[in-house]
């Protein structure tokens, strides 16, 4: 069954108190035109992390063992007694699988660390 991801762009333009409910409705339009299919959707901006999110939710859902690869995360975070750790894609660095064990309160932290890892 094939997935459909719909990216709603340029959110940075609309108010920040309207882009919630216009986001929705947006959403609600395309759901109802891609009936019978099931969508995703995601509200997107090239200046925040919100493009970088998207694609990493898309690239994880594509990947059919990710359930397997956040247990094994997990096993791994516990061993090592670690606060968190991530797996990314050799190619994008986007983020395919993690696991917390403390929460953080910094919400651009895998964007802001595929891009370290970059430099090198």
């Amino acid at each position: 069954e094939a997935m459909i991801f719909c990216l709603v762009h340029k959110m940075d333009l609309i108010p920040k108190a309207q882009r919630e409910m216009i986001f929705q409705k947006r959403k609600e339009e395309l759901e109802h035109l891609s009936k019978p299919l099931k969508i995703s959707c995601y509200a997107t901006s090239i200046w925040d992390e919100t493009l970088y999110n998207a694609w990493s939710k898309i690239m994880s859902l594509l990947i059919p063992n990710v359930g397997d690869l956040n247990l094994k995360l997990k096993k791994f975070a516990d061993h090592i007694n670690a606060d968190e750790v991530l797996l990314f894609e050799k190619a994008t660095f986007l983020v395919v699988a993690h696991h917390m064990r403390k929460a953080h309160s910094d919400a651009h932290r895998f964007e802001k660390i595929s891009n370290i890892i970059k430099q090198f």
